[in-house]
C-alpha cells in the first residue's frame, strides 16, 4: 500500500491541473479515503443515506470507505488510497419540481493521457433534478434522504471508473452509461458482474 501527501493531491485536484505524473497515484486497496468538499452542505439525512448506500454498493468488493472533509485535512497529512470528490451546486432536495435541463452528465472524473485520475466532481443540481423527476406521493416527503441515495449511486459510478481505470461502461447496474431518475432513487440497484469485477481488481495501473 502506497501513501501520498494529501496536500499535494488536493492542490492538483482543486485547481484541476492535470499535467501530473502517475507514478505516485494510489492503488485502490481498502480502506479507501474519500476526501469530500461541498459547495453547499447537504442536510444531515442526505449525508447519512449517502454513506449507507455507498457502503452497501461497495461491500461486495470489500472496499471500506473512510470519509474525510476537505477542510479537516491539514498540510502534510498522509493517507492511503485517496479519492477526492467535490459536490458542486445545491445538494438539498426541493419540494417543487425545478425547471432545469437535466441532460448531460451527473458527475465526471478527470482524466489525462488516457488515465483516470482519482478526482471526481458530482453535479448536485443535475442529480437533484433527475431524482426529483422520478418522485411521487410519499417519496416527496423523503426528498433529502432520496437525494442522498442518488448522490451515493452517482459517486459509486465514478469510483468504478477510478477503481477500474476505465472510461468504459457496463450494460447494466450502477456502472451503466447513464442512470435514470427512477434508478437513482429505487429501493435497490447494484453493480452488475462486470462492474463488480472492475472494483475487485482495482489498482491495476
Amino acid at each position: 500500500m502506497r501513501f501520498l501527501n494529501v496536500n499535494c493531491l488536493i492542490t492538483v485536484a482543486m485547481t484541476t491541473s492535470l499535467a501530473w505524473g502517475f507514478e505516485g497515484l494510489p492503488s485502490l486497496n481498502a480502506p479507501l479515503t474519500l476526501v469530500v468538499q461541498y459547495e453547499n452542505q447537504p442536510p444531515a439525512e442526505s449525508l447519512v443515506e449517502m454513506r449507507r448506500e455507498l457502503n452497501t454498493l461497495l461491500q461486495k468488493s470489500s472496499i471500506q470507505v473512510e470519509w474525510r472533509l476537505r477542510e479537516e485535512m491539514k498540510e502534510g497529512t498522509e493517507v492511503s488510497d485517496l479519492v477526492l470528490v467535490k459536490f458542486r451546486g445545491n445538494c438539498r432536495m426541493q419540494t417543487e419540481p425545478v425547471m432545469l435541463d437535466e441532460r448531460g452528465p451527473l458527475a465526471f472524473t478527470h482524466t489525462t493521457d488516457g488515465e483516470v485520475l482519482p478526482f471526481s466532481e458530482v453535479l448536485c443540481d443535475k442529480v437533484r433534478v433527475a431524482a426529483r423527476s422520478a418522485m411521487h406521493g410519499g417519496q416527496i416527503a423523503q426528498g433529502n434522504t432520496l437525494m442522498g441515495r442518488a448522490m451515493a449511486r452517482v459517486l459509486a459510478h465514478e469510483i468504478y471508473h477510478i477503481a477500474g481505470n476505465t472510461k468504459g461502461h457496463t450494460k447494466e447496474g450502477v456502472s451503466r452509461r447513464s442512470l435514470t431518475g427512477a434508478q437513482l432513487i429505487a429501493d435497490r440497484i447494484d453493480f452488475d458482474v462486470l462492474g463488480e469485477h472492475a472494483l475487485q481488481h482495482r489498482g491495476a495501473r
